[in-house]
């Protein structure tokens, strides 16, 4: 009996869930999946070998498209060869959204929906990766109280890398926040920001980026993507003075290598120099 497609991308997916890889990544590994086993339709024999290794890695050259393939070889047990990427030519450029043009997306998302304006808030505000944000759960949020005034705090759970952190909610966001959380009825177990057609699930990535990109280029008439608001959010706190040890902690990142990506490429090359001191 001959082995269906589907049947092949649930025992793959089982490998996936066994290696605990989060549900964004298994989701994009599976959409990978399917184009790799078009490519291998298109073979004589429907083998997996170097040479459909590297028409895959020429069709798709990009990191997510090789960090599948790496589960796939590893999956089937096969000892081929990913080809490593050489000879960038163009360095990461990081872009800094104008003050005055977040404040108009902000009010834009706002008034579009609710959970879009407060996705964005924690977003920009806690420079934090979208899907740790359509991550949070109400008990992800503690909220501790002060002499002056309370604080609001995210336990980040599922960040890259399943590592765990806390991260402080500006004062202005927090008070949006608790309000939004009472109004709603958000249960401990529930996701804060819910999918209006299946309310079990978060707001999906690809919705959001669609919804915030569209609504970026109605208020100021350029392509912004939502990830840009973590880089900007990171300018503002060097630009600010804040060490970057801080950032780098703020941002979860597990080297500093990695934030310097996040700083203006003017002072790449101070940062350098200043971490080789250290």
């Amino acid at each position: 009996m001959v082995e269906t497609d589907l049947s092949k991308a649930e025992q793959f997916e089982s490998f996936l869930l066994r290696k605990k890889q989060m549900d964004e990544t298994r989701k994009l590994y599976l959409m990978y999946f399917k184009k790799l086993l078009i490519l291998l339709q298109g073979t004589r024999d429907m083998v997996m070998d170097q040479d459909v290794v590297n028409a895959f890695i020429d069709v798709y050259p990009n990191n997510v498209a090789r960090a599948f393939l790496k589960n796939y070889l590893e999956y089937k047990d096969l000892h081929l060869t990913i080809q490593k990427i050489t000879g960038r030519t163009k360095q990461k450029v990081v872009i800094k959204i104008p003050e005055h043009e977040i404040e108009l997306i902000r009010e834009g998302l706002y008034r579009k929906d609710e959970r879009y304006g407060l996705i964005f808030d924690l977003t920009e505000g806690c420079a934090l990766r979208r899907q740790e944000v359509l991550n949070i759960k109400g008990s992800d949020i503690e909220v501790k109280e002060g002499e002056d005034d309370s604080k609001m705090f995210i336990i980040i759970k599922k960040a890259k890398g399943n590592k765990e952190r806390w991260v402080f909610v500006p004062t202005s966001v927090s008070i949006k926040l608790y309000e939004y959380l009472l109004r709603k009825k958000i249960l401990t177990s529930e996701f804060v920001f819910k999918s209006r057609v299946y309310p079990e699930r978060h707001v999906e990535k690809s919705w959001w980026d669609r919804v915030f990109s569209k609504v970026a280029y109605q208020v100021t008439g350029k392509k912004y993507h939502p990830h840009q608001l973590r880089h900007s959010r990171s300018l503002k706190w060097y630009d600010n003075g804040v060490d970057i040890l801080r950032i780098k902690n703020r941002l979860g990142h597990s080297n500093i290598s990695t934030t310097m990506l996040y700083i203006n490429p003017d002072n790449r090359k101070e940062l350098e120099r200043w971490s080789k001191e250290n």
